[in-house]
């Protein structure tokens, strides 16, 4: 020992509390010098607390705690101990003497084992030697197994190193044929021995044994079913071993922050902040993770008791009938159902047999609902008649239960059944549970065939005596008691009985608010993931280091694959969170676990309730359209002045279920930076949109793996123990070693069909048939097969069709609205399919009240099974489209079907009709459907052959519009869809009726508007002098009626400065745009759409100037990434608004050479387009000219030509193979050809060019003439006596060209081509419409000159 003398703070133990590094060392080292001791944790012993001022004065909660915990605590400033040990005399330390050995008290071999833990974890070593990590146990699977060993276990901890040193050691026993599968995991067995039972302590070692880690306990129980006496001493054995354990873990990390503190010290030149690393920590006391379950108040637990094998069709048909009828009782009255059913779980797994009485007591206890069935036969009991090979099986279980509920000693001889039965008939039994018993008419067994009657029958004259006497002690028991002659019968027998007493406990009307069911579902969703977990160390620690970290501002986002154990993950961190941390604010919000909860406004309007609630304050005038701008700024308020400053956690699973309406896919309405008190934790499928976007704000990303092999075999044991089943070790072998099984809902789906295998030898059968599935989709395929065994026998088509509606539905059904009417229409009543959904309940979810799958696996697996052959799903097409044809109005979910039916049935004529009827066109053509429109209208016009130019024209001199559409709007509406589809003659046409019918009723202010759109035609159209004519005009008009500082004028100008630009008339530009901005800022704001689209013009001027000042490309970047901010702000990453700034941007890129910026901007504009706008539209092909020129200038032509193709398909399909677009995209890629050394598909190219422009414009038109001149150059042989030139392309060097021609679309035309350095870099226009009229990219460049 070390002799030391007493100092001043003798017998004083300190603990320093939220005291930063540096300051605690200094502490620490005062502490230790004078005699005192320092607590690494506020336990009993502490006598001091030192706090900060601040901390003292602000009386925190963790304060409080300390002082509720010790009241006899001294809370104490830094001064009071520097004024302690003032002029006092250090303590000083004589060298130590030689250790002594230390005579051990004899102890059981257990508590022996026990003793090991006393050893230190590490050992100094020579600072050039690796030493490998301590490795950490954390759990054992199974937690016990027999003394003679012989048997396999999975252990899980921390810091497994693969090799020969990795030891895992139980008691005095190490293990063989260790299987390493990772960091975290090992499959072991304990080898054949002989050991006293009892507790023993489980450790790991990477080092052969030198240094063992933290130890769990485990089990060893008499395999001859004989006591041990010392499990009390053997208990405190481990816990002394382990608490021995983290006192010395402890002292070696301070032992080491000293040393490295030390050692920094001697570089002088560091600065400060490099010196704290990170805050330290206080640390905490784990426990192992293990949720413990309030028990909730509306909970009907029912519970099945009877013999297994002549009972077995009253088992299924409760199961099949009364379950699903049960719950959805229960459900309507916000009522929790669950049920126990013990059909098998007596398996030939030697090992597990005496647990088994135990769980099934277990679970009988915890019901409140008991239903017991009894037949002819006693059931398996200890007996001297008949078969007795399970006697000793049934001994051991006896002693194993007895241990839990010592009344089982007085009936040894009993059968499972009746001990079953005695947790309701015994004196311990609940007061309030309600019990009932079925007898059957012993007759039954005549209607048996014969070679079964003996499974039917008594066991023999003992089991006859006892269940006689065991039917009379029931029926005095005052229970109910009734008979049944036939299984049928039991249905209505037992369903009327568990019906009384729902009706009795939780009567009609009893039902929760709106908001009280609100949180029962998610607090619902919250247990169901808790209820079994395999908790994996190293992501519960990453959650742990995340809300630890002060520095964060953006959400962590837990990223994994559908299935893979996102949600179970945060909800069980969340349950271990609120155990250790009762001080903080936790709410957790699960998405699709209610109709409300993927509403996004609801979503934030109920976090801030949980919040208010929580803290006690008040809560924010909010509602579903002011929540979402104002909840940051409120969040951020509340996270700096909460009292005490609690630290806040939210929590947001299943961000990819959220409702897509509104924009909400593109988290608009989260904020995108949080305050650093405030630690959000969001779940997600890798839908790329979302995690786009969070990544888009820094947060941090957890990506989930998928479980290891030793993980399966213990989830497997896990779950199945929850549901009271066992399996033998061969099976549970089988199981975890299939690769699929990684899987975690391929691996629950293949144990729920497991589960609900009522015989113990088709077991095997099932797995064996689940295990060919080779994924989750294929398992589902045999789920459906068996549900319409099991549901369907008539095959009448009730699972088919019931899954089939639901798989053809665009958006999914109403359950109670729709699918019902669809399938009573069918001839299925809801008595037939309601028992087969409420057993699959969970592989649907509810979306704003909409019915769909919960994942595109089952989807998957429906369409495999139901709906794969083209005839069916027409036919079903059609019915759907029938059911909402008879919908009257025009209905927001009406135009979400029916369109969309009628497209996948065929009905041209019928979709034609539709989308011409005023109603329906007017409610589809608006920002959030009208992409829908466009793409049946191009559907119409293609099948049906249709012009839908002449569809609508027509309809505007005939139809007679109902009372709520006015004429002149709905013209201009018409006018303005064919300008965004890019039919821009019929789109004047229209616009030009729309304007007459606008003067001819006096509206000056809506003609404008037309006349605006007009200009723009005009511009597009190249008749730029009436575009500016009409434009200049427009402002007049504006500034006239509205005023010179009206956001009208402004947008006017807007237009006027596109136009002015490609007029290069610059001076003019910048005087309109910059006036359209000042008018922007002042009246609506930096951050605003229109604004944005004036910043993208000023980008698109700077960039048109760029030879004029090198500063300018550096303002056209500015300017665009300006315009970008506040389009993704306001709209999200993945808007097309967003698209058009990043192929300009991407523009400018090119031309700083930031060719791998350009490409980064092309590719997401590139996405966005094809997401949001579809493969086909034209803005993708204005993207995929951008892609020619970036990679035709880094010479990767073969890139160049395959999209440039693509190009010519789209804009050939959209407006036609010989429109002029269409020659634009020819004289492109025919000048790519003869770069490549493809010069007759180059020519065939340009004279395919020079052909629609001679058709279109005759041959002496200057379009007509460029094809003509770049075929020539091109052609022509270079001239001997020059010397030779480098080709010249599109993306070379041309002379600076004239103004170029407009290319169609219905938006301002774009500046001219870049400069000389690169050429141009020629788009088409996209389909205007966005907000402000974002105007769009450069136009075809100037024709190449011909090669050398």
């Amino acid at each position: 020992m070390v002799e030391e003398e007493r100092g001043v703070l003798h017998g004083q133990v300190f603990f320093l509390h939220d005291i930063g590094v540096v300051a605690k060392k200094a502490l620490h080292r005062a502490v230790v010098d004078y005699g005192g001791t320092v607590s690494p944790m506020p336990t009993k012993q502490v006598t001091h607390v030192i706090a900060t001022q601040d901390e003292i004065k602000g009386n925190s909660f963790k304060l409080q705690s300390i002082v509720a915990k010790n009241p006899h605590v001294k809370i104490v400033t830094e001064q009071f101990l520097m004024d302690r040990v003032r002029n006092a005399k250090k303590v000083v330390k004589k060298a130590p003497a030689q250790p002594q050995a230390v005579q051990q008290p004899q102890v059981e071999p257990a508590a022996l084992a026990a003793q090991q833990l006393t050893q230190p974890l590490t050992v100094a070593v020579p600072a050039d030697t690796q030493v490998a990590p301590v490795p950490t146990v954390t759990l054992v699977l199974p937690t016990s197994g027999p003394n003679t060993g012989d048997f396999r276990v999975a252990v899980f901890g921390l810091n497994f190193v693969q090799g020969p040193g990795l030891t895992i050691r139980f008691g005095t026993v190490a293990s063989t044929d260790n299987e390493f599968h990772g960091d975290t995991s090992i499959i072991c067995t304990i080898p054949p021995c002989k050991l006293a039972p009892g507790l023993v302590a489980v450790q790991a070692s990477n080092d052969g044994g030198k240094h063992f880690g933290f130890p769990v306990e485990f089990n060893f129980y008499d395999e001859t079913g004989g006591h041990f006496t010392h499990t009390v001493e053997q208990k405190v054995a481990v816990l002394r071993g382990q608490l021995q354990n983290v006192r010395r873990a402890i002292v070696n990390i301070q032992q080491t922050e000293l040393s490295l503190q030390t050692q920094l010290a001697q570089f002088p030149s560091l600065k400060p902040e490099e010196e704290e690393i990170e805050k330290e920590q206080e640390p905490e006391e784990r426990e192992e993770h293990v949720v413990h379950h309030d028990e909730f108040e509306r909970e009907i637990r029912v519970f099945i008791s009877s013999t297994l094998g002549d009972m077995k069709e009253e088992h299924d048909k409760i199961i099949k009938y009364v379950i699903p009828r049960l719950r959805k009782l229960c459900m309507s009255r916000d009522v929790l159902l669950s049920f126990a059913d013990l059909r098998w779980g007596v398996t030939g797994a030697k090992n597990e047999q005496p647990s088994m009485l135990l769980m099934c007591l277990r679970e009988a206890s915890k019901s409140n609902v008991f239903i017991g069935m009894l037949g002819e036969r006693y059931g398996f009991s200890v007996t001297t008649e008949g078969d007795n090979s399970h006697n000793d099986l049934l001994s051991r279980s006896m002693e194993n239960a007895a241990r839990e509920f010592p009344w089982v000693k007085d009936y040894k001889d009993r059968s499972v059944t009746e001990l079953e039965m005695r947790t309701v008939l015994s004196e311990e039994a609940s007061e309030d549970k309600h019990a009932h018993f079925f007898t059957r008419d012993p007759y039954y067994t005549e209607d048996v065939k014969k070679e079964e009657r003996h499974l039917f029958a008594s066991e023999g004259p003992i089991a006859a005596q006892k269940l006689s006497a065991l039917k009379a002690e029931i029926a005095k028991s005052g229970y109910p008691v009734k008979e049944y002659l036939r299984p049928a019968q039991i249905v209505d027998l037992t369903y009327n009985s568990i019906e009384n007493y729902i009706n009795d406990k939780y009567p009609k009307g009893s039902a929760l608010s709106e908001s009280e069911r609100e949180e029962l579902r998610h607090k619902l969703s919250a247990r169901n993931l808790t209820k079994l977990y395999l908790p994996n160390e190293n992501n519960f620690l990453e959650l742990d280091k995340f809300v630890n970290d002060n520095a964060k501002e953006a959400p962590l986002v837990v990223v994994g694959e559908p299935g893979s154990g996102k949600s179970a993950l945060v909800a069980n961190w969340i349950a271990l969170h609120k155990e250790h941390h009762p001080e903080d604010v936790v709410v957790s919000h699960y998405i699709g676990c209610s109709p409300a909860s993927t509403n996004y406004a609801s979503l934030l309007l109920r976090i801030m309730r949980l919040i208010c609630t929580q803290l006690a304050i008040p809560e924010l005038e909010a509602n579903n359209s002011t929540i979402s701008a104002l909840f940051p700024g409120w969040l951020n308020n509340v996270a700096m002045s909460n009292e005490n400053h609690r630290r806040m956690i939210i929590c947001i699973d299943g961000m990819d279920k959220i409702d897509e309406r509104d924009n909400a896919m593109e988290l608009v309405w989260f904020p995108n930076t949080f305050h650093n008190n405030v630690s959000v934790v969001v779940t997600t499928a890798p839908v790329q949109r979302i995690v786009h976007a969070l990544k888009k704000r820094n947060s941090h990303i957890l990506e989930l793996a998928l479980l290891a092999e030793a993980e399966r075999k213990s989830f497997v044991r896990m779950y199945l123990n929850q549901r009271a089943k066992k399996l033998s070790d061969a099976q549970e072998f089988k199981i975890a070693s299939a690769a699929q099984t990684a899987n975690p809902r391929f691996m629950q789906t293949l144990l729920d069909e497991i589960v609900v295998v009522s015989e113990q030898d088709a077991i095997d059968k099932r797995i064996g048939e689940c295990l060919e599935a080779k994924n989750t989709s294929k398992l589902y395929e045999l789920l459906l097969r068996r549900l319409e065994r099991d549901y369907d026998p008539d095959r009448k088509g009730i699972v088919r069709l019931f899954m089939s509606f639901l798989r053809c539905a665009r958006r999914g059904l109403n359950l109670e609205t729709e699918l019902i009417v669809l399938l009573e229409q069918n001839n299925i009543t809801a008595e037939e399919w309601s028992p087969m959904f409420v057993v699959v309940e969970d592989l649907f979810e509810s979306l704003g009240g909409i019915l769909s799958f919960a994942n595109n696996d089952f989807s998957d697996a429906v369409t495999s099974v139901f709906t794969w052959e083209k005839g069916v799903r027409n036919t079903l097409h059609e019915k759907l489209a029938t059911f909402f044809s008879k919908i009257e109005g025009v209905t927001d979910r009406k135009l979400e079907e029916l369109p969309y039916q009628f497209e996948q049935a065929n009905e041209w004529g019928k979709l034609r009709d539709l989308l011409a009827d005023p109603s329906v066109f007017d409610k589809l053509f608006c920002p959030t459907t009208k992409f829908d429109l466009f793409h049946w209208l191009h559907l119409v016009e293609t099948n049906a052959q249709c012009d839908v130019v002449s569809l609508f024209y027509d309809k505007l001199d005939k139809s007679s519009f109902s009372a709520d559409i006015i004429p002149a709007d709905f013209c201009y509406k018409v006018g303005k869809c064919l300008d965004e589809m890019s039919k821009i003659k019929g789109a004047e046409k229209v616009y030009l009726k729309a304007l007459r019918l606008y003067e001819a009723t006096s509206m000056p202010l809506e003609a404008a508007k037309v006349k605006r759109d007009l200009a723009q035609i005009y511009h597009v159209t190249r008749r730029t002098d009436k575009a500016e004519v009409l434009l200049q005009n427009l402002v007049e008009v504006y500034e006239k009626e509205k005023g010179p500082d009206d956001v009208d004028v402004a947008t006017t100008l807007n237009a006027l400065g596109m136009l002015y630009i490609d007029s290069r008339k610059t001076l003019n530009a910048h005087a309109a745009l910059e006036r359209a901005l000042q008018i922007c800022e002042s009246q609506l704001g930096a951050e605003n759409t229109i604004t944005a689209d004036v910043a993208y013009s000023l980008g698109c001027l700077y960039d048109f100037e760029r030879d004029l000042l090198a500063a300018n490309l550096e303002k056209a970047e500015e300017f665009l990434k300006r315009a970008l901010k506040i389009k993704e702000q306001l709209y999200g990453y993945y808007h097309p608004d967003v698209a058009w700034v990043l192929n300009k941007l991407g523009c400018v890129y090119i031309e700083q050479d930031q060719f791998n910026d350009a490409e980064d901007c092309f590719t997401m504009a590139l996405e966005i387009r094809e997401i949001s706008l579809g493969p086909k539209h034209v803005s993708v092909a204005q993207t995929l000219e951008n892609f020619i020129t970036l990679f035709a200038l880094q010479e990767q032509y073969s890139k160049a030509e395959e999209l440039g193709r693509r190009a010519l398909d789209i804009v050939s399909e959209t407006f036609g193979e010989t429109s002029f677009q269409v020659s634009s995209i020819l004289l492109r890629v025919g000048a790519l050809m003869f770069v490549m050394g493809k010069k007759d598909v180059g020519e065939a190219d340009l004279k395919r060019a020079v052909e629609i422009r001679t058709k279109l414009h005759g041959p002496d038109h200057p379009d007509t003439k460029e094809a003509i001149l770049t075929l020539a150059e091109l052609i022509a042989p270079p001239k001997p006596a020059e010397k030779p030139q480098p080709v010249k392309t599109t993306w070379s060097k041309p002379a600076p060209p004239p103004p170029p021609p407009m290319a169609a679309g219905g938006i301002p035309p774009p500046p001219p081509p870049p400069s000389a350095k690169y050429g141009g870099v020629q788009v088409l226009p996209p389909p205007p419409g966005g907000p402000g009229g974002v105007p769009p990219p450069p136009p075809p460049p100037p024709p190449p000159p011909p090669p050398p």
